[in-house]
């Protein structure tokens, strides 16, 4: 149920609905036997699908970008992915119209076209927007609440060679707004995936042995991880 060929053709599956649904929506219109409203309350009844349409592409693109180090434990984020996207986009959209509450109180053609346009982007960048959210939260319930650190509890592979390129899955905590990773001194290339997870590609090392491993936010680092370098295999 968690393999990545199922995760796969259900968020398939999820995309074909949707362009369905659009499909019926944009020809029949006016026609379709249950009255569909121009508007939820404020927001255009567009944006929701929007929303859930950057989110399971999202869910795809997460499908193709790890096909090689696939995270079961993931699946059920992908599962609900339209859901989360309709409902992050509809509040989205509900924070921006009242900035712009005093300016234009009905959306117009113009106005429904930028709204679809952020549903969609906040349905493809959740967590950039989750991420968003919380500072607003901070802000508004608790300016002087801060972040706790990183924490580093797994690496998986823990070893590689010394000529550098493993990719290595960091597992822990708190990885929201990482700024860098290093093994010892060297600076990592990485990537992003989720507060609990980044996947970073070894550097070359001068010699074998083991390096403290650690990634930095702003709210401090996390070490206390190893990464053993291995011999060059001989030619």
């Amino acid at each position: 149920m968690g393999s990545i060929r199922f995760v796969f053709w259900v968020a398939f599956a999820y995309l074909v609905i949707l362009l369905v649904l659009g499909l019926v929506y944009v020809t029949l219109g006016t026609h379709l036997p249950v009255k569909v409203p121009a508007t939820l309350g404020p927001v255009p009844t567009g944006v929701p699908w929007f929303g859930a349409l950057g989110a399971v592409l999202l869910s795809l693109t997460g499908v193709f970008d790890h096909r090689r180090n696939w995270d079961s434990t993931l699946k059920y984020w992908h599962f609900s992915r339209p859901l989360i996207g309709a409902a992050l986009a509809i509040v989205s959209v509900l924070t921006f119209q009242a900035g712009i509450l005093a300016v234009n109180s009905r959306p117009s053609s113009s106005g429904s076209i930028l709204y679809y346009l952020i549903a969609f982007l906040v349905g493809y960048r959740e967590e950039t927007f989750r991420e968003l959210i919380k500072r607003l939260g901070d802000v508004i319930l608790g300016p002087g609440d801060q972040r706790p650190p990183p924490v580093i509890r797994e690496l998986s592979p823990a070893t590689g060679p010394v000529e550098g390129g493993t990719h290595v899955m960091i597992a822990g905590a708190n990885f929201t707004g990482a700024t860098e990773v290093r093994f010892g001194a060297s600076h990592a290339n990485f990537t992003f995936d989720s507060d609990a997870q980044i996947m970073a590609t070894s550097p070359p090392a001068a010699t074998p042995g083991p390096v403290a491993l650690a990634v930095a936010t702003k709210h401090g680092s996390a070490t206390g991880a190893s990464f053993t370098y291995t011999s060059a295999p001989a030619s």
